[in-house]
């Protein structure tokens, strides 16, 4: 039986794609660290190349990048083989999440495929992070210490979620329409706000929601 790959076994791998990539050496101490510091640590004054070759993103002042534009850059970007064997991992804090903010799993799900597509430490160009794409502040305010951890990322981001629920009186769109774009756009505008982005992120989200509740009928 194959043994069951761990997200510290991956971050040791991708950490060693990095490293091929920057002329620092990364100690190995690092790899009982978060990815965040991991990746703060390795690109510090150093530039980094995003799978868009014609983009390179400059860490040596922040972490997360400030970057105009909607191109998603992801560190590390996982194999759908690796997706597929950390999926029981997924599953289990979906699960978690679903049964202590009492939110439904599909919808959870279809969150994180939108969000990422299941990519554990993706990075947007907004500063977004992880599974559920939680920004900075919004992680800090969960006390999400670590948004590249699977279940803390996905506890967090379920907690914002039915925090939006709550407030739109159980409207899933509403509820989207502000975890995209903030809850003071969805009041201004009285509802989803005009904005391209959050048009298209609850769409999809529904799309990919009423998906997965059919598929698991």
């Amino acid at each position: 039986m194959k043994p069951m790959i761990s997200v510290r076994n991956i971050l040791q791998k991708k950490i060693s794609d990095i490293q091929s990539r920057l002329p620092i050496p990364i100690r190995s101490t690092y790899l009982g660290s978060s990815f965040s510091h991991v990746l703060n640590e390795a690109t510090n004054k150093n530039m980094i190349k995003t799978r868009n070759p014609e983009i390179t993103l400059d860490t040596s002042k922040k972490l997360y990048p400030r970057v105009s534009g909607s191109y998603e850059a992801e560190y590390p970007f996982l194999s759908q083989d690796e997706i597929s064997e950390l999926m029981p991992e997924i599953n289990e804090a979906i699960q978690k999440a679903s049964v202590k903010y009492g939110v439904d799993q599909n919808m959870i799900r279809a969150i994180i495929k939108q969000e990422s597509s299941f990519q554990p430490f993706a990075l947007s160009t907004s500063g977004a992070m992880g599974l559920m794409q939680l920004m900075p502040g919004t992680a800090s305010l969960l006390s999400v210490t670590d948004p590249y951890d699977i279940e803390q990322n996905i506890m967090g981001g379920t907690r914002f979620f039915k925090a939006q629920l709550d407030a739109f009186d159980g409207s899933y769109e509403l509820a989207l329409a502000a975890y995209n774009a903030g809850p003071n756009n969805v009041r201004k505008y009285g509802g989803i706000p005009p904005f391209p982005q959050a048009q298209n992120f609850v769409k999809n989200v529904m799309e990919y929601y009423k998906l997965y509740v059919s598929s698991s009928c």
